[in-house]
């Protein structure tokens, strides 16, 4: 592989997993030594006029945004995290909090319409979570994070008001929808 390719991979392998990856983990994943890779460093920090940049500390690397492009992305970030939830947000929330952890479907489904946007949006404000589906390892359930509950002024997500007796009444509807459906 030649040095560009090097360069491009390891840009590739930085954006992907979105997370900071050692010298030696990019030596095995690219399968190269550590002279093919110091070079493709090189030329990924040489071409380096867009809007992320590859931070190295000697032992790790990591994708980051650009510092002349950064008020930009925090300007948006801003705008997006003072904006109302509205009410698509508040369903969603009632749905993984009173049923969850759910995935996306069964919000959809829950919904009668769309989430992928609202999801985010909960998700970049640190409300929900993803975690992966035991069930299927092609789906991710979502569930409240403590700031979720911290901002409800609850401990644990059964401190959330009529939380057992809400619960309880889904349960019922869902047993009632489902004969209705085997039925049919």
């Amino acid at each position: 592989m030649n040095d560009h390719t090097t360069a491009k991979k390891i840009e590739a392998l930085l954006f992907a997993l979105g997370k900071p990856l050692t010298r030696t983990e990019l030596i095995k994943m690219l399968a190269v030594d550590s002279e093919a890779l110091a070079r493709g460093i090189t030329l990924l920090r040489e071409a380096q006029q867009r809007g992320v940049v590859v931070i190295d500390d000697g032992t790790s690397l990591e994708l980051r945004i650009d510092s002349e492009a950064a008020d930009a992305v925090e300007q948006v970030r801003r705008d997006e995290l003072s904006r109302d939830i509205g009410r698509a947000g508040l369903e969603v929330l009632a749905a993984i909090i009173y049923r969850g952890p759910l995935s996306r479907s069964d919000i959809d489904f829950i919904r009668g319409v769309n989430s992928a946007q609202t999801l985010r949006t909960l998700s970049v404000r640190g409300l929900i979570r993803r975690i992966p589906n035991p069930k299927d390892d092609r789906s991710f359930l979502y569930e409240p994070t403590t700031e979720l509950l911290a901002s409800l002024g609850a401990t644990h997500v059964r401190d959330i008001p009529d939380y057992d007796s809400v619960r309880e009444k889904l349960h019922s509807l869902e047993g009632a929808y489902k004969e209705e459906q085997s039925t049919s």
